[in-house]
């Protein structure tokens, strides 16, 4: 039965192929014939069937008789009249014998109503009812899509009632390729219904708990399977877990090397990353090294990639053979390839170096989601190719409708990481944004603001624009993107509403723990500035760091000038014994680093111009131009540390 289904599926795409080619040739004889198809008596019948089913659960068991089957065949073979050329539309006629198969398992179908009581048979009626609703008894038009649209609810209809057979009559190879390759269709043409990939899931891990079913439903299946729940983004947890049990189990010479690629690209896909499973496929990959395909590869690399604590080992066995057949990948799996090694702690130079030629010949070749991931990959890895930019903004000019806007984010951060303030890539990103800005992501608001606040583009129509209709996605930001939302306003300068500074704040105190301690210090050093000063927050700060003992250099570079500033602002003397004690152990941490010789070396910059208004007239110091400025901070940091330790003495002897 379910070949049967496979079959149709495949010729009615034939069938939509052949008629959109016509199309073109001869519109008048593309009307006429879908004419004749739109009044078929099989699209009537089985409507009529369905209809009754919803209203008449008895006739369930009876859908699929004989004389559907025989009317089904009347249709096929009146098509394959209308088609002169039957290898242009081959609708398969159904051979008696395979008629009496079909007709001797639908006839042993039993499923039984029990008022609702079986869960998972409730869902499937409400499958049934809700495949029903999808197409307009009243309104039928027979367009390509419709047709589509008829046989992908029919299919998997018929896919959900062979599940209910016993597994006895279902257990065999041909069953099982036929139900993966049904699974496969409807996932290459989007059918998203999220009932029928449920119950599939549901019914699939009943199926893989049988005894010796490995001998009938081979890996390959499986896989296939498994690929079709990726593309259609449907995640069963209980599901993948059984298929990783059940794949470790089976046989490993009967594992072929596209299928490992297969699965690990599913799981990968679906971010559900089993690593027993991944660290299975490892052993086997190490063995079947030279089986692997350039598609096999690139999907390998993906997956991998994905894997937390990341293990290079793979990839250093993996990079050889990469580099060595560059020009053999297509584009997408170069892009995919170059973005995974991209993750790795240890960059492989060589390879991306390498890989330029390929992509300067190819530029055009590659879709703008490809050209965000080599922009990326290559971002992360600090290369800085002038030609590679080049390229990219030619791209983006002649391609600039095509970008969606998380992808012109990504290439934003990128040329921030790059350090590249390109005005005329900033000009495409902004027009691409502004028309659909309602598809930027959590995530990409913090990442869009970065960029500009990193590069100091102060556009501030634009990014006002974005934060206040972007302002809802304030309080799904983790940490991370939070410290990028509020540094990079502060950095911008930039007045926002009152009330989304306000929500901001709010959030970050939520989350403080959750907050890494340069993030923390970056926040506190940034909320010096005098339109945002919170006393509040920065001592929730200062204590927090001091509880963790953060130390480091980079939290030295910062620390040092936010407690400067804030000596220069507040009396100490108000502050509580508690405080200034904090205070101090937070001075002497960063002393470790900043007495260091080689320490950083400042020149002038924002930093300093931040500095230079709070240092006490007194002193009559003059900031030159090309001074470097980090001992002159440690000097008037809290005006010296013996001052500092003097005040802690005292309160002491208060107390």
């Amino acid at each position: 039965m379910l070949k049967h289904i496979y079959l149709r599926l495949i010729n009615v795409q034939k069938s939509i192929k052949k008629i959109n080619i016509n199309n073109k040739l001869d519109s008048s004889w593309e009307h006429s014939e879908w004419k004749n198809l739109k009044h078929n008596k099989f699209k009537d019948n089985l409507y009529e069937q369905i209809y009754k089913e919803k209203n008449n659960p008895t006739i369930e068991s009876n859908i699929n008789n004989c004389h559907q089957i025989e009317n089904e065949n009347i249709v096929l073979e009146r098509r394959d009249k209308i088609y002169e050329d039957p290898n242009l539309h081959p609708f398969v006629s159904l051979s008696n014998n395979r008629n009496n198969k079909i007709e001797n398992i639908l006839n042993m179908q039993n499923v039984k109503n029990t008022q609702n009581n079986n869960k998972e048979k409730c869902e499937e009626e409400l499958l049934l009812t809700e495949l029903d609703q999808n197409e307009d008894l009243n309104k039928r038009h027979c367009t390509d899509t419709n047709e589509l649209n008829l046989i992908l609810n029919y299919s998997s209809m018929q896919v959900i009632k062979s599940l209910n057979v016993k597994h006895d009559y279902i257990n065999c190879k041909e069953y099982f390729m036929s139900l993966s390759l049904i699974c496969n269709q409807l996932a290459i043409y989007n059918y998203r219904n999220p009932n029928f990939w449920n119950i599939l899931s549901i019914k699939l891990i009943d199926i893989l708990k049988i005894k010796n079913i490995y001998k009938t439903f081979c890996i390959r299946w499986l896989a296939l399977i498994l690929n079709s729940f990726g593309r259609v983004h449907f995640l069963n947890k209980a599901f993948m877990k059984s298929s990783a049990i059940y794949i470790q189990n089976y046989k490993v010479e009967d594992m072929h090397s596209f299928d490992i690629s297969q699965i690990v690209n599913c799981y990968s896909k679906l971010n559900y990353i089993d690593y027993n499973l991944f660290k299975y496929f490892e052993k086997i990959i190490y063995e079947k090294i030279d089986e692997l395909s350039y598609q096999s590869i690139s999907n390998i690399c993906n997956a991998y990639s994905k894997l937390d604590p990341n293990d290079t080992k793979l990839y250093s066995i993996l990079i050889n053979k990469i580099k060595k057949n560059i020009n053999k990948f297509n584009e997408q799996e170069l892009a995919n390839i170059l973005n995974a090694y991209s993750k790795l702690n240890v960059k492989d130079f060589d390879l991306f170096n390498k890989s330029l030629e390929y992509i300067f010949h190819k530029f055009d070749n590659f879709k703008p989601i490809e050209i965000v991931m080599i922009t990326n990959a290559y971002s992360k890895c600090n290369i800085n190719n002038k030609t590679l930019i080049s390229h990219l903004l030619s791209y983006m000019k002649k391609h600039y409708n095509l970008f969606q806007p998380p992808e012109l984010a990504i290439i934003a951060n990128a040329c921030a990481n790059w350090n590249v303030r390109e005005y005329k890539i900033f000009d495409i990103i902004k027009k691409g944004i502004i028309k659909k800005e309602h598809m930027l992501e959590n995530g990409n608001v913090a990442m869009l603001l970065h960029a500009y606040g990193k590069l100091l583009i102060r556009d501030e129509y634009f990014i006002l624009n974005i934060i206040k209709k972007k302002k809802h996605v304030i309080s799904y930001l983790d940490s991370r993107n939070l410290t990028l939302f509020y540094v990079s306003i502060i950095k911008l300068n930039i007045d926002i509403p009152i009330e989304i500074y306000n929500n901001l704040k709010l959030n970050i105190f939520k989350k403080l723990h959750t907050f890494t301690d340069l993030a923390l210090v970056s926040i506190c050093y940034s909320s010096m500035f005098y339109m945002y000063f919170d006393i509040k927050l920065i001592s929730s700060i200062l204590f927090l760091l001091n509880k963790r003992k953060a130390s480091s250099r980079s939290f030295a570079h910062q620390i040092h000038v936010s407690l400067f500033v804030l000596q220069s602002i507040y009396d100490f003397y108000k502050f509580s014994f508690k405080f200034i004690i904090c205070l101090n152990d937070l001075l002497t941490r960063a002393y470790h680093y900043i007495s260091q010789k080689n320490y950083y070396d400042i020149n002038k910059s924002a930093i300093q111009k931040r500095i230079y208004p709070f240092i006490p007239k007194k002193k009559n110091i003059t900031i030159q131009s090309e001074v470097a400025i980090g001992p002159f901070v440690v000097d008037f940091l809290l005006l010296s540390k013996d001052f500092h330790q003097h005040q802690i003495e005292k309160c002491r002897s208060i107390k």
